[in-house]
């Protein structure tokens, strides 16, 4: 799908709440972007409706205790599941067993907890059990692994022999030690040498054969353990043992990479059905928690029936103002969305823009239901969005580029929402470009094209939809009611007094209520009456 980025940011907030909890499907969040493929969308709807069953039955009013046991098993192993090399050298090591004898693990745990529906449709299946066995050697845990001694006789010999010559170093160090003690009080305990003072330890012919001595300053000398020949022979011993260790790790490792490495393209299936396990999981619990409902692909129209801008409604929340959702249906060629400043229209276009785009990235969306098409382009062009990119440009001639870059697409399978176009030029002019370009767009009626604006000028045309913000309930308007609240709380009223539902728009209907919302944020009376002087002498 193609679209400003701009229109991405618009459904950010509800993107940061999709938590999957592997590394996989973390990962694929971070390249996750809308799509125009209905069957891919399809699918992946599919998907979250049978992870929102399977986390009901788990979860849901009827939930028994196992049930919710199980959902913690469920957590517990998918946080558990490691990443494991994509292509990984000829000769695996150790870190990279462990990932895949973890990865074993806990999927075979996953599949045990999962129903054959929800499996099924991941492509969710069994790995080879040889291969828990394979690395499984020795007595190991579960999510374990290390090269162990019963893989290979000789790696066997080897540790058994640097065990033993250990326990003789460890023998022979105690001895030593045991000596300074009774000699001098010295106790090392695993330190490399102490700092004495030099008359505690006598004439330097006393250390002979038991200390290695240095002058540490005027007062002080340096002891060390001076290793006996035995200890120096059997270091040597165990640096030749250490070596043939690695060479016969190695070589397990290279024996046991070989059928790993011939099953790893079962493994990245698998993994790829575990990212769209979680994914599916996520969206699920993104979905109860948030109220979404799946959205529907259908025709070429748009139909919204309680459409929620969820940061619009949060914000409203936290003002303690009403949220309106949106109810509206949209058909192919251009629809014109008029309204007073304040009255609702760009959180209208705001909310088509956040529905769709949420829809065509595979989420469920804020709504009682939303039924619309899946569109290869889109565009969202309103004040702000990338003005940087008009540096140079007044804010008239960046609206034109604008429209300029979307125009091509207008033709084609394609939604675009303008907001308030041609804000920044004289009324008269807007209302006659406005007029233009709804009529060229009504002569090839393919796109979904939605403009709002303040304007009242706009020509009615053959081909064009006309629609308007509910404005101000002026039965319930008290213009002198609240004279001395503040700013937060004229707001909430005049939230309050206005209808942020859309209406079909008739000739003759359209009213501005710039003035009176001016006079309910604190605009003087007396002004506002000489703007209504005004007002009707241009009449």
């Amino acid at each position: 799908m193609s679209l400003d980025l701009g229109a991405w940011a618009e459904v950010e907030a509800l993107w940061a709440r999709l938590l999957p909890r592997t590394p996989f499907g973390r990962a694929a969040k971070a390249r996750l972007a809308p799509l125009a493929d209905r069957a891919a969308l399809e699918a992946l709807h599919d998907r979250t409706d049978a992870a929102l069953r399977f986390l009901d039955g788990l979860a849901g009013p009827g939930a028994l205790d196992g049930d919710r046991v199980a959902l913690d098993r469920l957590h517990h192993h998918l946080d558990r599941l490691p990443r494991f090399p994509d292509s990984p050298r000829d000769a695996l090591d150790e870190v990279e067993l462990f990932q895949l004898k973890k990865f074993l693990f806990n999927h075979g745990a996953l599949l045990a907890l999962l129903p054959p529906e929800l499996k099924e449709l991941l492509g969710l299946r069994p790995l080879p059990s040889e291969l828990s066995a394979l690395l499984g050697a020795g007595r190991q845990g579960d999510e374990t692994f290390h090269v162990a001694d019963a893989y290979d006789p000789e790696l066997a010999r080897v540790r058994a022999a640097l065990r033993e010559n250990d326990a003789s170093a460890r023998t022979l160090r105690e001895a030593h030690e045991a000596a300074l003690r009774a000699r001098w009080g010295f106790a090392f305990e695993g330190r490399a040498f102490l700092l004495v003072p030099r008359e505690r330890l006598g004439p330097p012919a006393d250390a002979a054969g038991l200390l290695d001595v240095e002058p540490w300053d005027a007062s002080r000398l340096c002891v060390r353990p001076r290793p006996a020949v035995e200890t120096l022979r059997l270091a040597e011993e165990r640096s030749a043992l250490l070596a043939e260790e690695r060479v016969f790790e190695a070589r397990v490792l290279a024996a046991l990479s070989v059928p790993l490495r011939e099953a790893l393209p079962a493994f990245l299936e698998q993994a790829k059905a575990v990212e769209e396990l979680d994914l599916a999981l996520a969206r699920a619990r993104l979905a109860r928690e948030a109220g979404l409902v799946r959205p529907t692909f259908d025709g070429h129209r748009i139909r919204v029936e309680g459409g929620r801008h969820l940061p619009t409604e949060e914000l409203c929340a936290s003002l303690g103002t009403p949220y309106t959702p949106l109810d509206a249906e949209l058909a192919p060629g251009p629809t014109v969305v008029f309204g007073s400043n304040m009255g609702g229209k760009t959180v209208a276009l705001k909310t088509v823009a956040f529905l769709q785009l949420a829809a065509q990235s595979g989420l469920f969306v804020p709504a009682r239901a939303f039924a619309t098409h899946v569109f290869r382009r889109f565009h969202y062009v309103g004040e702000g969005r990338g003005r940087d990119e008009g540096r140079g440009l007044s804010g008239f001639g960046f609206e034109i580029r604008q429209l300029a870059g979307a125009w091509a697409d207008l033709e084609g399978d394609t939604l675009a929402l303008f907001d308030e176009f041609a804000r920044t030029t004289s009324s008269a002019e807007a209302e006659a470009l406005l007029s233009a370009v709804l009529e060229a767009l009504a002569e090839k009626p393919r796109a979904v094209v939605l403009f709002s604006t303040h304007f009242q000028g706009v020509k009615r045309l053959p081909g064009v939809r006309y629609l308007r913000m509910g404005g101000l309930d002026r039965a319930r308007l008290d213009l002198e009611a609240g004279a001395d609240e503040d700013l937060a709380a004229r707001i909430r009223r005049t939230d309050t007094l206005m209808r942020f539902s859309l209406e079909p728009d008739e000739p003759g209907e359209r009213r501005s209520d710039a003035i009176a919302v001016a006079r309910l944020l604190g605009l003087s009376p007396a002004l506002a009456r000489r703007a209504e002087d005004f007002l009707r002498d241009g009449e």
